[in-house]
């Protein structure tokens, strides 16, 4: 019998916070952080670390408002050693609320994230879903 790092239950009340300076307690002190989105801060591709982890986080939301992060569908590898999560990231910059929709994958070890990789298009445009 394995020991899960990650069951279902575990999963939602990770994703039901959004709050980033909650998250810290998430992470593996080593986490490493991989997204498209550092290409749009001149970033490594690779982040190493929680702290450089947590200060790209903020850097990527100082400029959203109102954020609502939500986990509209997850799964978690049989093996409990990972899990998938659809979010929609909603957000209102320059008076409109705007969405991004991403993939995440997280990989986990003893129970914290070890590893998280953001997926989306960046060559996609962002959702308009109205004014703020």
């Amino acid at each position: 019998m394995t020991t899960r790092d990650i069951s279902e239950d575990a999963l939602l009340a990770q994703e039901a916070d959004g709050d980033p300076a909650l998250a810290r307690d998430l992470y593996q002190p080593e986490v490493v952080y991989v997204s498209p989105t550092v290409r749009l801060f001149d970033w490594p591709a690779r982040i190493e670390g929680i702290e450089r982890t947590m200060e790209f986080i903020a850097l990527t939301i100082r400029a959203c408002s109102a954020i609502r992060y939500e986990a509209v569908e997850q799964a978690v590898t049989a093996g409990g050693d990972a899990a998938f999560v659809r979010v929609q990231f909603d957000w209102t910059g320059g008076g409109e609320r705007l969405r991004s929709t991403y993939v995440v994958i997280y990989r986990y070890r003893d129970g914290r994230i070890a590893r998280q990789e953001l997926y989306y298009d960046p060559s996609g445009s962002l959702e308009r879903l109205g004014p703020a």
